[in-house]
């Protein structure tokens, strides 16, 4: 009953080795390069589509965790104050620790 099983596949790997619309790799760089053609346009058309999803998220995380505040700032001063060089990212940093930091008045 063994025999019967690998000689089945043994069967089925030789008819696919001798399938003649199957391409011929010799080596390795063969192998990639078959690789790289019948994949990318999927894996391609895949990132495509989740490009969008992907910066939604991205923009979100940086929005709650606070790490596009100097961006906003940029936004924000160049609108209402066109005249006025904003600070720069380490000065506003600064700036908004010390913010921060100030109304503590207590120990603990």
């Amino acid at each position: 009953m063994e025999t019967k099983l690998i000689k089945r596949s043994t069967n089925g790997l030789l008819s696919a080795v001798n399938n003649p619309s199957l391409p011929i790799l010799e080596t390795t760089r063969d192998v990639d390069m078959h690789i790289t053609q019948s994949s990318t346009p999927r894996t391609n058309e895949i990132c495509i589509k989740l490009l969008p999803l992907w910066s939604y998220i991205w923009h979100a995380i940086r929005e709650l965790s606070g790490d596009d505040a100097y961006e906003r700032y940029i936004a924000q001063h160049v609108i209402n104050y066109p005249n006025t060089p904003p600070l720069a990212r380490k000065d506003f940093f600064l700036y908004r620790q010390q913010q921060k930091w100030n109304g503590i008045q207590r120990c603990c």
